[in-house]
């Protein structure tokens, strides 16, 4: 075969045979778009991989999460299943320990301050409740229910001052008036202030979501105190 004649079958066949389309082509996009991603691919492609890694990245994290979340409820609810103080104590703290920060830690926060009341142990249970109402803070749910432990513990430690200020906190508080006049009547009567009980014990009659039962108790200790 003479040269002339290969370089012939090679030009016929570059002009019969179609040129290669890639995917893009195929999209039919404008011809400006086809050549802007075509002068940008390599930084377009990083682009893609980045956001690639990123949606990966958050699948794996909420996976985490929720597998924490899981595994932290399931030791706590094993902790709270002991029947010794000494071994539910242990795996309380195990709890926090291991899974700081996390909604089973708090619960165990309050459990073991519960623990610390029940113990007798009241000045560590103060500090105790002080720390976790420093981690809760005012606009969560729990810190009305902290403050009236903390009111209580105050009060079986002997320190009534500090006890009616949680009180006087704690009426501030929608729907939990009457407890903090409550409170603060309890300890009036504790510490013979008669007159200040009667007052507490009035205000908290005059509180609009009472039970019959409870209007009805006000009554009688007000005509008998």
């Amino acid at each position: 075969m003479t040269e002339e004649h290969s370089a012939f079958n090679k030009k016929y066949v570059e002009e019969v045979t179609p040129s290669k389309r890639t995917l893009l082509d195929e999209l039919n996009l404008p011809p400006k778009v086809t050549e802007f991603i075509r002068r940008n691919e390599k930084t377009i492609q990083m682009v893609l991989i980045a956001i690639f890694v990123l949606i990966c990245a958050n699948t794996f994290w909420d996976y985490y999460s929720q597998k924490q979340k899981n595994d932290s409820a399931s030791l706590l609810a094993e902790a709270m299943s002991q029947t010794e103080d000494a071994v539910r104590v242990e795996q309380l703290n195990k709890v926090i320990d291991e899974y700081p920060g996390s909604g089973a830690a708090l619960w165990s926060e309050v459990s073991l301050a519960q623990q610390m009341l029940k113990d007798e142990k009241y000045g560590e249970a103060v500090t105790k409740y002080n720390a976790i109402i420093s981690d809760v803070g005012k606009g969560s749910a729990l810190y009305p229910l902290i403050l009236q432990d903390l009111a209580r513990a105050y009060d079986l430690k002997g320190d009534y001052q500090e006890s009616l200020k949680q009180y006087s906190l704690l009426r501030e508080i929608g729907g939990f008036g009457t407890v903090g006049y409550l409170g603060e009547a309890r300890l009036y009567e504790q510490m013979e202030k008669k007159e200040q009980a009667r007052d507490a014990y009035e205000k908290a009659l005059a509180q609009t979501d009472l039970s019959p039962a409870v209007q009805e108790w006000l009554e009688y200790k007000l005509d008998h105190i």
